[in-house]
């Protein structure tokens, strides 16, 4: 039985997967398996995933149709045989000491939720951008009250930064949201991180995240993307510390009112009246609700706050429509 067990899903990356592989299959630590979930790929990804599966026996392919990326990471810990449950991106690569910093520090750690740093390369600009926790020194342990600021540095958010321990994932029954379009994974980690006593921070750059504009699970404009906003919003609440708490409230104000612009951009081809509905139905949320009363004066002014409050959508998108006329003026 492997220590650890890395879940891949893959979707139309053929252009990076080989980078991908060789990034993981070249790691200091060798006790792991890679589990290839290919969702349907339309281009040579799968032809690919069974090169790697016929050279190396720590590699298994999963083909499935176009189940979902919450789908996939499901079934790839349904078939995970080792102790401890890693994920990677099929478009990205990954530091040879990835996997033993990480699995090194889950064992010295066990009541912890394990991560560290990483990169957000853009090869189009030949640029590499380090994300890490600023006020952070060196490696350490975090108290998980912390959740908020560091999900704000993107440091408490992304599953390929992390390692799970499968016994708890087991015990806790916990699974990928399946009917999320986006944000399933970050529900995932605070439903586990509940699990948890605390972070240990690894202040190292062990993941290398991939800006490839490509067309992988979870990359498309949807115009109804309240519901994965309010999922999120509920799941990560009972994580958020009092000190935190207006902070939370503003940040989810302005991720709802995101989710109104998006129902109205352009790309959005249902009619007036279908949007309207949608809008109506979000500010009718007691959820949507609960923002919007506990939103500083900073992000919500009165009126805003009165206006979405009375529910009046032709109110709020005349006043909308004023708003971006004078912009543009």
């Amino acid at each position: 039985m492997p220590k650890i067990s890395v879940i891949v899903p893959v979707y139309n990356t053929e252009k990076y997967l080989r980078r991908c592989m060789e990034s993981i299959l070249n790691q200091t630590f060798n006790d792991f398996e890679i589990i290839l979930i290919d969702d349907g790929s339309t281009d040579n990804s799968h032809a690919v995933c069974n090169q790697y599966a016929k050279k190396d026996s720590r590699v298994r392919v999963i083909p499935t149709n176009h189940i979902g990326v919450g789908a996939v990471r499901n079934l790839g810990l349904l078939e995970a045989k080792g102790n401890y449950i890693m994920f990677c991106d099929s478009d990205d690569y990954v530091e040879p000491k990835w996997i033993e910093e990480l699995y090194s520090s889950a064992q010295k750690h066990p009541n912890s939720l394990v991560n560290c740093d990483y990169a957000e390369a853009v090869p189009s600009e030949s640029l590499v951008i380090i994300k890490t926790l600023k006020d952070a020194t060196k490696s350490q342990i975090i108290d998980k009250i912390h959740y908020f600021p560091m999900a704000m540095h993107s440091a408490a958010l992304h599953l390929w930064t992390r390692i799970f321990n499968a016994e708890i994932i087991r015990r806790s029954h916990l699974q990928f949201r399946t009917d999320m379009q986006q944000g399933e994974d970050v529900v995932f980690i605070a439903e586990y991180l509940a699990c948890c006593s605390n972070f240990f921070y690894i202040k190292k750059c062990l993941y290398y995240w991939t800006d490839n504009d490509v067309d992988t699970l979870s990359r498309s404009y949807r115009p109804h993307c309240f519901e994965d906003v309010k999922t999120v919003f509920l799941a990560r609440k009972p994580l958020i510390d009092e000190r935190y708490r207006q902070y939370y409230y503003d940040d989810a104000f302005e991720r709802m009112i995101q989710c109104v612009s998006i129902v109205l951009d352009d790309r959005n081809t249902e009619s007036e009246r279908e949007k309207k509905r949608y809008c109506q139905k979000m500010f009718r949320d007691s959820v949507f609700r609960e923002a919007v009363k506990n939103a500083s004066a900073a992000v919500c002014s009165r009126k805003k706050r009165f206006v979405l409050l009375t529910g009046n959508f032709r109110l709020f998108n005349f006043l909308r429509n004023i708003k971006r006329k004078n912009r543009r003026n």
